[in-house]
């Protein structure tokens, strides 16, 4: 499993990033060394950068939306996140909130590329998903407060290649099978700017299980989201994140 962390880290730090002034190789070697500390945290981080948890728009019946920084670059996932409103604001009764259905899927292509580089691994895969559930409520014209659970999951797989397994205590390991789990509550408030589709919006979830905050602030528009997640026990506390999406 180290291996693997280990090529992953120095592929994504390293890789065509060169400049005189500053010892790269050093510094990536230094992330490394945090993340094979906490390698599930650290990767599952860059899943929730491209998770669509803000309620969709008044008016908007479904999205979809793709994590395009730092998601699929540098991270190389390919992945695919949507969005349905199952219930209207106030449709079937005055007060009743919207009640959007949220979820996506995600596929990291550095992992294969990594097990292609080393003799050591035969293959790798890392991927993951998450599920949930926004109820959103207007307080005012330009105020909306949202709340919410998500479940996500990432999973990784490892299989050696022959007389490469990992010893442990005397016993050979010829695979790695691991992941990180956890269920999330979602708490939030958006506010409109003007009468575009531009929309200011701050978050905070809580994981349950791992018992950890992070904070989302972001802005979002007819086609970008913007934003800074905040993870403040991560390998990387601060993350800039762009999504696109598409609403319908």
């Amino acid at each position: 499993m180290k291996k693997l962390i280990l090529t992953l880290a120095v592929l994504m730090c390293l890789n065509g990033i060169s400049f005189a002034a500053i010892d790269w190789e050093s510094k990536g070697m230094q992330m490394a060394a945090e993340i094979v500390a906490n390698p599930s945290g650290f990767f599952y981080d860059f899943q929730q950068d491209l998770e669509a948890t803000t309620p969709l728009p008044p008016g908007k019946a479904f999205s979809v939306q793709t994590g395009l920084f730092p998601t699929l670059i540098p991270m190389t996932y390919l992945n695919l996140s949507g969005k349905y409103r199952l219930h209207a604001e106030g449709r079937m009764a005055p007060g009743l909130p919207q009640l959007d259905l949220i979820g996506g899927y995600a596929n990291m292509l550095a992992a294969k590329m990594a097990a292609g580089k080393s003799d050591a691994i035969d293959s790798a895969k890392l991927n993951g998903y998450y599920m949930g559930a926004i109820l959103s409520s207007s307080v005012s014209p330009k105020i909306r407060t949202f709340w919410g659970y998500k479940r996500s999951v990432l999973g990784a797989k490892i299989e050696f290649a022959p007389g490469e397994e990992l010893e442990l205590m005397g016993t050979k390991i010829g695979s790695v099978d691991t992941g990180f789990k956890d269920d999330f509550l979602m708490a939030g408030i958006e506010t409109p700017k003007g009468t575009t589709n531009k929309v200011w919006s701050m978050q905070l979830n809580y994981g349950l299980r791992t018992q950890t905050l992070s904070t989302k602030l972001s802005w979002s528009g007819r086609f970008f989201e913007l934003g800074l997640n905040i993870y403040p026990e991560g390998v990387l506390v601060f993350h800039p994140v762009w999504n696109f999406h598409v609403n319908f």
